[in-house]
C-alpha cells in the first residue's frame, strides 16, 4: 500500500470520527435545548461562561489542526508519533469541553440520572484523552528500566511493546472501573481527580525524564513538563475549590481562563524544539 494511500485512509478515519462525535454532541444539545437554555436566560454571567469556554475550544481546535497537519506532513505516519498523540489529546479535549459546557448549563435542570450518565461520559473522555501521553510515558518508563540488568528482556522491542500494551490495558481498566462506580452527582467531582491525577503525574514524570536525559528533542520537554505540572495542580485544586465555593459563573470563567493559559504553555512546548545539542 502506498504512503499516499495510507494518508488518505488515515484522514478519512479521522474526519469520520470527528463527524460522528459532532453529530452526537449536536443531538445532545438539540434534544435538551429547552432545558439548557433556561440558565442562559435567567442567570447573570452565563454569556461570559459560553464565551470563555468557546475561546478555549477554539484555541484547542487550532492546536489539534496544527498537530495533525504536522503529522500528515511527515513522509510516514505512525500512531506513536508525537504530533499524532498530541493531536488526539487536543481533539478529545474539545469534545470534553463541549460536554463541560452542557453540564454547566444543565446541572440544576436535567434529571439527575441522565446528568450522572453524561458526567460519566465526560470522565470517559478524560480517561481516553490522556491515553496518548500515558502510552508515551509507559514506553519511557520501560526504556529507563531496560538499562538495568534485571530488566534486560525489555531491550527486545517486541517484548517491550507487549508489556507496554498490557500496562496500558490495566491502566484503562482501573480508571474505567473507578468511573463506573461514581454513584452520585455530588461525589463525581471527587472521583474525577482520582481518575486523572495519577495519569497526569506519570505524564509530568515523562517530560521530566525526557528533559533530564535529553530525549524527545522534537519538542521542548522542559516547557511541557512545566505546562503539564500546572495542569496537574489545577486538576487537583479545581474540584476541591468547586466543592467548597460551589459552581458559579465567576468560578468557571476563572478556572477556564487559567486552563487557557496553561494550554498555551503546552502548545509552546510542543511547537518549540529542545536545544539539547547547545547545552552539551
Amino acid at each position: 500500500m502506498s504512503l499516499q494511500k495510507n494518508k488518505v485512509i488515515y484522514l478519512f478515519l479521522l474526519l469520520f470520527g470527528v463527524i460522528i462525535g459532532v453529530i452526537v454532541v449536536v443531538l445532545l444539545y438539540v434534544f435538551n435545548w429547552s432545558t439548557i437554555i433556561k440558565p442562559y436566560q435567567t442567570h447573570e454571567g452565563t454569556l461570559e461562561v459560553v464565551l470563555t469556554i468557546g475561546i478555549r475550544i477554539s484555541i484547542v481546535f487550532l492546536m489539534s489542526v496544527y498537530t495533525f497537519y504536522s503529522w500528515f506532513k511527515q513522509e510516514k505516519q505512525y500512531f506513536s508519533d508525537i504530533p499524532f498523540l498530541f493531536g488526539v489529546f487536543f481533539l478529545l479535549l474539545i469534545f470534553g469541553k463541549l460536554l463541560d459546557l452542557f453540564i454547566n448549563f444543565s446541572y440544576f435542570q436535567l434529571d439527575s440520572g441522565l446528568l450522572l450518565l453524561i458526567m460519566k461520559a465526560r470522565y470517559f473522555i478524560a480517561i481516553f484523552d490522556l491515553l496518548p501521553m500515558i502510552f508515551l510515558s509507559i514506553y519511557m518508563i520501560l526504556i529507563s528500566l531496560s538499562v538495568k540488568e534485571r530488566f534486560n528482556k525489555l531491550t527486545n522491542e517486541k517484548y517491550l511493546n507487549k508489556i507496554r500494551l498490557r500496562i496500558l490495558v490495566i491502566v484503562i481498566a482501573i480508571e474505567i472501573v473507578v468511573d463506573i462506580f461514581i454513584l452520585s452527582i455530588k461525589n463525581a467531582p471527587i472521583i474525577y481527580p482520582i481518575t486523572i491525577v495519577p495519569s497526569l503525574i506519570t505524564i509530568v514524570w515523562l517530560f521530566n525524564f525526557a528533559w533530564r536525559n535529553q530525549r524527545l528533542s522534537q519538542v521542548n520537554t522542559f516547557i511541557l513538563m512545566i505546562g503539564f505540572g500546572l495542569y496537574l495542580i489545577t486538576s487537583i485544586l479545581r474540584p476541591l475549590i468547586q466543592f467548597i465555593v460551589g459552581e458559579s459563573p465567576l468560578f468557571v470563567i476563572t478556572a477556564e481562563s487559567i486552563d487557557i493559559f496553561i494550554f498555551l504553555i503546552i502548545f509552546i512546548g510542543l511547537y518549540k524544539k529542545s536545544n539539547y545539542s547547545a547545552s552539551k
